[in-house]
């Protein structure tokens, strides 16, 4: 029996640079980027201020979701706004217009799958820290609080809040929201999430258990404990630059927002006629099982991730246009990286990283970037790495530093991320 093949026949952006994937590719050939500063609070006190590529301007009734759909939700959630959840689902309307897919929804075979850190959960903390403090300022001293009733007190408050963080959540109240009742996932690996969803997603369809799949994450990074510990390890770059593969790298900045991908069976695209981006050949992933923040200098597991996504995919090095690396802008990874990618593929293939243009999405960032990498093959370019004029030529890879028009057919996407999940997955046109 001839194995089935996987299409990407969707692609649904929710980033700083815009809500569709027009817009995203106009503000990438421009060159208009713009990073804001985001002020952080707690009980109206200034405790933090840093650069990040925002999103602004978000309105999730604007996106054309069924308002009796939005009014449930909205019950559901009390009144709360759940930022990931509304970007994950503008995100999946966004991929679902530009698929062009119909469908049944009270019965049909359109999977799920979701790549995302721990949505909601920061805002969960800070909620329960700014009611603790306002209990104790309203209420007692420290000293004379009973430990059962601070517990009861914010059980009640938060009881509701505390269910809707279960992954499952979210898997739940999106499929609610679109009618989608075939396999589903959550995926929390870390960076690479996205990486692995959507090679899990292609194996469903392979094997003829959905013949469809939604693959969507992303992160809502404009929080508090997220700055503050990427801050405190020296991780994070003040001058809102991520510098890739750079002498004068400093860390990373964050990206806001979510993405969604399209995955169907090239047979059943075909029949409905649907635009095809790409198609999706294979997939390799290793975990390094080392440490949280940095990767295995000495270790094979990256390489290996690389070589199993060729090999799968049956393409030579010597056939890929186009490398998206991680391309953290973090030095030792930025040496990891470049290391594995001139030991596979020599120093002539081009190589360009995608977040300078978006930020670090963290959970979500090798989807938003999956997408960035399937519009260049789409559009034969090349986008410029930025932030880069300093580069360190002693990583001997073929860092595309100006905007280059090439006839692409083979790309991959590469992505290394925290405590050691390495993925890299291959696209190529039909």
């Amino acid at each position: 029996m001839k194995e089935k093949r996987v299409v990407i026949t969707g692609l649904g952006p929710i980033c700083s640079l815009g809500f569709h994937k027009e817009t995203l590719w106009k503000r990438i050939v421009e060159q208009d980027i713009e990073v804001k500063r985001v002020d952080l609070a707690l009980d109206a006190e200034l405790w933090d201020s840093f650069l990040a590529h925002k999103i602004e301007g978000f309105d999730i009734e604007r996106f054309g979701i069924t308002q009796s759909v939005l009014e449930e939700l909205k019950n559901w959630k009390a009144g709360r706004t759940d930022r990931d959840l509304n970007y994950a689902l503008a995100a999946v309307k966004v991929a679902l217009d530009d698929s062009g897919l119909n469908y049944n929804k009270e019965d049909n075979h359109i999977g799920l799958f979701l790549s995302i850190e721990h949505p909601g959960f920061e805002p969960f903390c800070q909620g329960i820290i700014q009611e603790a403090l306002a209990y104790f300022k309203n209420n007692f001293s420290l000293k004379n609080a009973s430990p059962k009733d601070v517990y009861k007190h914010l059980y009640d408050k938060f009881v509701d809040y505390g269910y809707d963080l279960q992954t499952f959540m979210y898997l739940y109240l999106i499929s609610r929201a679109f009618g989608l009742h075939g396999y589903s996932l959550f995926t929390s690996n870390a960076c690479a999430s996205g990486l692995f969803a959507i090679d899990a997603a292609s194996q469903q369809i392979k094997s003829g258990t959905i013949n469809a799949a939604i693959v969507a994450g992303g992160d809502d990074v404009c929080t508090l404990f997220k700055h503050i510990w990427f801050k405190d390890r020296g991780l994070y770059a003040e001058d809102g630059k991520i510098k890739p593969f750079s002498k004068n790298a400093n860390g990373i900045v964050f990206g806001d927002g979510y993405s969604a991908i399209i995955l169907e069976d090239l047979e059943c695209a075909l029949i409905r006629k649907a635009k095809i981006y790409a198609e999706y050949v294979g997939g390799g992933f290793s975990l390094e099982g080392w440490k949280v923040v940095y990767p295995d200098i000495n270790g094979v597991f990256y390489k290996r991730a690389i070589k199993e996504a060729l090999k799968n995919s049956e393409i030579n090095s010597s056939e890929i246009d186009l490398i998206n690396p991680h391309g953290v802008g973090i030095r030792i990874t930025d040496q990891y990286e470049a290391r594995a990618i001139a030991d596979i593929f020599g120093n002539k293939t081009p190589v360009s990283a995608f977040k300078p243009y978006v930020g670090h999405n963290l959970g979500g960032s090798a989807l938003i970037e999956s997408i960035i990498l399937i519009l260049a093959l789409q559009n034969n370019a090349i986008p410029a790495c930025l932030n880069c004029e300093d580069f360190d030529y002693r990583h001997n890879i073929n860092l595309i530093q100006k905007t280059q028009k090439r006839e692409l057919s083979c790309v991959i996407k590469l992505s290394c991320g925290f405590a050691g999940y390495n993925g890299a997955v291959v696209f190529r046109k039909i």
